[in-house]
């Protein structure tokens, strides 16, 4: 379950008038520390936990992802759409053969994922479909790959790709093609497929194509998402399936498009997974596995505060029976968020500090940057009942109705912003993923 949270900042006057921009950049960092994986019918130990990390630029305006308004206009037009997901990943199956994005695309293939609402397709039955016994899937298949068809052409112009039609692919597991509706979004995909490219090759021809010249040219977070796609081993093996042993796995590139009620959103993510390297937490550096030692923000932002606009995510998952917390920080925790002060100073905010599951986010406050020592923190082992260093920091909600209560004419200096904060290891596994919900 992804948990998010809403942040009601109220901004005093300030120098700098607090704002959000269209343009958002994403590192999220997550140790895994579970050693049991699933190989095949067998659970199997490995020697140390894994580290993740993906980079993600967003943005919600055209300005910045240049699309054409046609192809714009041509997705919000079809209701049913509710992604279109462009992805180089591939993975090792439990023989050691590497597969793509979903069951029967090879290893040595890319995909174009148009995912669509099941409910809405399940509309598509007719009377005829419901007597057979293959009828229901058949339209599924049908009316699937009718409105993928209807999108692929103008996809493909887009991102400089030839994708062809592979297969309709269901990614809930469900038995029955029920009319009735389910709490849980159901999503079925029509996925279409080209000769794979490497990261580096996508990351430099989306860069053309599509992301603006102020993000290219901005640095922070665009340049790590650029370094990944090299795909530098960093004296590491080259990860083929092993359980033991240090490897890294090759960086992988999403695309994603969302349409909104009010517009489209646009996710671009580069990633990689450090396999059987983390043994010894006591001290975490996120920047460690990014191979820098000081995380810039884009110039993007310059001359605006936006300090809700570059987050670094960590995210650290142990087994249940081996609770930990944060000792100490290097830098400032931000005890709590209810007006724009309090983010003025950068640090981190900790939604989860102790436990198994770990989940804070470090906020750029008015720098532009932080050092890899500003973001050290000590890890120590908790026994679940002795006190805990620091306390889960605390959003408190400003009163709305202080604010409607203002003459009309001053409620203008007030600026209202909702920042959804996702914090959960689902989040992270969506970016890397791209296409998972």
């Amino acid at each position: 379950m992804i948990m998010t949270f809403t942040v009601i900042l109220v901004p005093q006057a300030f120098a700098q008038e607090f704002t959000k921009s269209t343009f958002f950049e994403n590192v999220v960092v997550v140790y895994d520390l579970k050693l049991y994986k699933e190989s095949g019918n067998f659970l199997m130990k490995k020697t140390s936990g894994d580290v993740e990390v993906v980079v993600g630029l967003q943005s919600t305006s055209t300005a910045d992802f240049n699309f054409s308004d046609k192809f714009i206009e041509k997705i919000q037009s079809e209701n049913i759409v509710q992604s279109i997901v462009f992805t180089n990943m591939g993975e090792i199956d439990h023989d050691g053969y590497p597969v793509g994005c979903v069951p029967g695309v090879k290893g040595d293939e890319q995909c174009i994922m148009i995912n669509l609402d099941f409910t809405e397709i399940k509309k598509f039955f007719t009377d005829e479909d419901k007597q057979q016994i293959d009828g229901r899937i058949n339209r599924v298949h049908t009316e699937t790959q009718r409105i993928g068809n209807s999108l692929i052409e103008q996809v493909n112009e887009e991102l400089g790709i030839n994708a062809k039609f592979h297969s309709v692919y269901i990614q809930t597991a469900m038995t029955e093609y029920s009319e009735e509706d389910d709490e849980t979004q159901q999503l079925v995909s029509a996925v279409y497929i080209s000769p794979k490219q490497t990261s580096y090759n996508l990351i430099n021809n989306f860069s053309k194509l599509i992301l603006s010249d102020k993000i290219t040219t901005g640095g922070g977070f665009y340049d790590i998402a650029k370094e990944f796609s090299r795909d530098e081993t960093r004296n590491l093996t080259l990860y083929s399936g092993e359980i033991t042993g240090k490897t890294i796995t090759p960086s992988t590139v999403s695309l994603t498009i969302f349409p909104t009620d009010d517009g489209v959103r646009y996710l671009l993510s580069t990633s990689v997974i450090y396999r059987n390297v983390a043994s010894n937490i006591a001290e975490i550096d996120p920047l460690e596995y990014l191979n820098i030692t000081e995380l810039q923000r884009s110039t993007y932002f310059d001359d605006e505060f936006v300090p809700l606009d570059s987050l670094l995510d960590l995210i650290i998952v142990t087994p249940e029976n081996e609770p930990i917390m944060i000792g100490s920080a290097n830098t400032n925790i931000i005890e709590k968020i209810s007006t724009v002060s309090d983010i003025r100073n950068k640090g981190w905010f900790f939604d989860s500090p102790y436990g198994s599951f770990i989940a804070g986010k470090f906020l750029f406050g008015e720098t532009s940057s932080v050092t890899n020592d500003e973001l050290k923190l000590e890890i120590i082992p908790w026994d679940g009942n002795s006190q805990v260093e620091i306390q889960s920091s605390v959003l408190e909600d400003m009163i709305e109705g202080e604010i409607k209560e203002e003459p009309e004419e001053n409620q203008s200096q007030y600026v209202i912003l909702a920042v959804i904060i996702v914090v959960s290891i689902a989040a992270a596994i969506y970016y890397m993923k791209g296409y998972k919900r």
